[in-house]
């Protein structure tokens, strides 16, 4: 190893930065090193093995459909629903909203892309133009509409997201934001429950018809 890179090695273990500043030595492949924490996300349980379609194709052998392990990120509300912390037509009704608001950004990105693409608009102006997005973002109006405003919509779009974001903020961070005047601790406890309310408000609301619409699917 040259004297360079030692000293640099050196340099960068002092400021806890080695994995990341420093190339991986000896048989840590870079492919091993992303494995590890893949591995370390999936002890903090942000992330689960799942079996998913194969990405380059469905190929059938012998009849049957050949499948590979894959990691996919667990919603929060999720882990909830396994903690028994919402109940099942709660987590129905979240799972409608998690899919209807995903239809709609994709729609609205596809937009603003093409608005920008031709000069005449900004990539800023997402506004869907195809039926389907249109019919994503009525949805995800209509299902917040039975959410109280102030903290409750507040906490729940940070967990499940809104047409301007993404969501799935912890609640930790999400109560440094929401609840900045109590402890991190209290804070956290009450964004749990803020969102749980929530999360009942939309499935009164909304859950007859998503539900009947999950019974005649």
């Amino acid at each position: 190893m040259g004297k360079k890179r030692l000293k640099a090695r050196k340099e960068a273990r002092k400021q806890g930065l080695a994995g990341s500043l420093v190339r991986p030595i000896g048989n840590q492949h870079p492919v091993l090193v992303q494995a590890i924490s893949n591995g370390a996300r999936l002890d903090r349980a942000d992330y689960e093995v799942a079996h998913v379609p194969n990405p380059y194709g469905e190929v059938i052998v012998r009849g049957e459909l050949r499948r590979h392990a894959g990691v996919r990120r667990v919603p929060r509300f999720e882990t909830l629903h396994r903690t028994k912390g919402i109940s099942d037509d709660v987590l129905a009704c979240l799972v409608w909203y998690a899919a209807r608001l995903a239809a709609a950004q994709a729609g609205m990105v596809r937009c603003g892309l093409d608005v920008s693409g031709t000069g005449g608009g900004s990539a800023f102006h997402h506004i869907p133009v195809q039926q389907a997005a249109m019919e994503a973002r009525s949805d995800v109006d209509w299902a917040r509409g039975f959410i109280p405003g102030g903290e409750l919509l507040a906490v729940f779009d940070r967990v499940m997201g809104n047409l301007e974001s993404e969501g799935d903020e912890g609640f930790e961070a999400i109560a440094r934001v929401v609840y900045p005047a109590v402890s991190v601790d209290w804070g956290r406890r009450r964004a749990s429950t803020a969102f749980k309310l929530a999360a009942n408000y939309l499935s009164m609301g909304a859950g007859p018809r998503v539900l009947a619409g999950a019974r005649a699917a």
